[in-house]
């Protein structure tokens, strides 16, 4: 009999328990349906955590970043000042508030933003090389190549660093040192082809067609290369000029070595 009255109590627990936990869960799931409503990007996350946290740089940073990637720069810039105002050691907002200004053409407070971040001591390598790419916009050639330089040693195989350092090279007009960079670019990461472009570029000044002609060659072979249709342009210019030469030449030699006979 106990038995008997202690299964039958189990189960009568049983259905209350289920009826207490499917309430539990419709609350939970009602809940996260209002926060999956709220919290439909990113923006509107971290604008509710810095209404819930408005002191804290972590806040105010991540909705920065969240701006930032929606391409809202001055929004972004007003969350990264707002962090650094919490926390003025903080180096990524310091960083992420470089880009901003990078993004935004000024570079002078770029710079300034990306060498505070870098006497900190805790900012990212890359630091380096987005403070390279402001002095180059800025028309600061010499300190975008000594930047690069530092750059590479910190990360020699990261894309494109080579290739910087062969464009404010090319400003400078050192030409030997900026066909060593791009030719480096070229070894390391042959699977961009930005150093074909450069090279082509550069020889094209030069007017060593010829190897113009090859290294925009080898850049048309990449697939959605960027700019396509003008190095195509410039292709069929040079072959139309060579063609033009090759008809024109022997002709020309032709009639000279006639009318120098007796």
């Amino acid at each position: 009999m106990d038995n008997e009255e202690g299964v039958g109590m189990g189960k009568r627990i049983d259905g209350i328990t289920g009826s207490i936990l499917f309430a539990i869960v419709m609350v939970l799931a009602m809940g996260a349906y209002a926060r999956n409503s709220l919290w439909k990007s990113e923006i509107e996350l971290w604008k509710d955590c810095v209404r819930k946290a408005p002191q804290k740089e972590r806040t105010h940073h991540n909705l920065g970043f969240a701006y930032y990637e929606e391409r809202r720069w001055e929004d972004a810039r007003k969350e990264f000042e707002a962090a650094l105002t919490f926390n003025p050691y903080y180096t990524l907002s310091l960083y992420n508030l470089g880009l901003v200004y990078y993004q935004k053409g000024m570079m002078e407070k770029a710079i300034d933003c990306y060498k505070k971040a870098l006497d900190l001591d805790r900012a990212p390598p890359e630091t380096y090389y987005n403070l390279g790419l402001a002095y180059y916009q800025k028309g600061s050639y010499a300190n975008a190549v000594d930047t690069f330089q530092t750059f590479i040693k910190l990360k020699p195989d990261y894309s494109n660093a080579y290739n910087q350092l062969g464009l404010a090279y090319q400003r400078l007009k050192q030409r030997d040192q900026a066909i060593e960079s791009f030719l480096e670019e070229q070894r390391r990461n042959p699977e961009n082809p930005f150093a074909h472009l450069y090279l082509g570029d550069l020889y094209h000044e030069l007017k060593d067609y010829p190897k113009a002609l090859v290294h925009f060659k080898r850049a048309l072979t990449y697939p959605d290369l960027s700019g396509a249709e003008r190095v195509r342009k410039i292709v069929a210019s040079i072959e139309g000029n060579q063609k033009f030469k090759r008809r024109s030449s022997p002709w020309t030699r032709k009639e000279s070595v006639k009318e120098g006979r007796p």
